[in-house]
């Protein structure tokens, strides 16, 4: 039952790194970012997989912006669903 989402999340990660330039997620105009980054999690980036420490539906990181981290997922009904979360909010899988 789990396994086309499972499938779908994998895809997603595919064409979203695929897709990106193989320029560096973050910018050096950014250093706390990747200060916290550093000391707080593992370095995320494009097609790195992702889910809300308190839980939820595994997440395909899309892109990074600050300290924000944009994400696509699928719902629990199946739907393809969007949002953008904290980075300290976020665990990698």
């Amino acid at each position: 039952m789990l396994a086309p989402t499972k499938q779908a999340s994998i895809a997603i990660a595919v064409t979203l790194a695929l897709s990106m330039p193989l320029a560096p997620a973050f910018s050096a105009s950014a250093p706390s970012t990747a200060a916290m980054q550093n000391q707080a999690a593992p370095a995320l980036r494009s097609g790195s997989l992702v889910r809300l420490r308190s839980g939820g539906p595994l997440m395909t990181v899309s892109r990074m912006e600050g300290d924000q981290v944009n994400c696509v997922w699928y719902d629990w009904d199946g739907q393809m669903a969007s949002g953008s979360f904290p980075i300290d909010v976020l665990q990698m899988e």
